[in-house]
C-alpha cells in the first residue's frame, strides 16, 4: 500500500515526469535485471527468463504503462497574485472548482481553483458553464511572492486510507498498466 501511495501522490504531469520516473526506477531496479531509459524518456525494465532443460522456452511478458498525467501550466500571476493557467492534458472546466491542487516551482505550495464568485456574475455569465480562461489558482500569495511554475491537479480524495487500505482517487487511471503476452 506505501508503494502505491507514493506512486499516486508523486508528480508526473506530462512533459516533467522526472520525480514519478526516478520513483518507478528505483522500484523497477529491486526486481529486474537491467533498467534503462531511452532517448524519448521512456523507462524499460528487462527481466531475463531462465530456461529450464527439456522445457519450451518461456513466454514472453510485457507490462506496458505510461507515467504522465493530465495538469496544467501556469501561463501567468496576474496582479492579485492568483496563478492563470492553461491545461496539459483534457480537463472539463466545470469540475475543476474548488479543487486542491499543489503548484510545482521553486518550492511546491498548496493552492485552490477558483473562479468569479456567483455574486458578481452577470446573469448572461451565470447561464454558462465556466472555461478554463476564467479560472485560476489561489495559493494565498501577493503577487510578489509567487514564482512561476507547474500546477499539477491533486485532487482533494486522491489518498491512500490506511485503516481499510482502500484507495479513493478519480484520476487513478492516468497511472495504469497494460499487460500483453507473447
Amino acid at each position: 500500500m506505501n508503494l502505491l501511495k507514493k506512486l499516486c501522490e508523486t508528480p508526473g504531469i506530462s512533459g516533467y515526469e522526472e520525480r514519478i520516473q526516478k520513483v518507478i526506477k528505483e522500484e523497477l531496479e529491486k526486481v529486474t535485471d537491467e533498467v534503462k531509459i531511452d532517448k524519448l524518456g521512456n523507462l524499460i525494465g528487462i527481466k531475463k527468463a531462465k530456461k529450464l532443460s527439456g522445457k519450451p522456452a518461456p513466454k514472453k511478458v510485457m507490462i506496458a504503462a505510461h507515467m504522465d498525467e493530465i495538469g496544467f501550466m501556469v501561463s501567468f500571476v496576474d496582479k492579485d497574485g492568483f496563478l492563470r493557467f492553461a491545461p496539459v492534458g483534457g480537463f472539463d472546466p466545470k469540475t475543476l472548482i474548488a479543487q486542491r491542487v499543489i503548484v510545482h516551482g521553486e518550492k511546491d505550495i498548496g493552492g485552490v481553483i477558483g473562479s468569479k464568485p456567483i455574486h458578481i456574475l452577470s446573469e448572461e455569465e451565470r447561464k454558462k458553464p465556466p472555461k478554463i480562461k476564467d479560472l485560476f489558482i489561489d495559493v494565498g500569495l501577493k503577487k510578489d511572492e509567487v514564482s512561476q511554475g507547474i500546477a499539477e491537479q491533486k485532487l482533494e480524495n486522491k489518498k491512500i486510507n490506511q485503516k481499510n487500505e482502500s484507495l479513493l482517487a478519480e484520476v487513478n487511471d492516468l497511472k495504469k498498466g497494460d499487460t500483453a503476452i507473447e
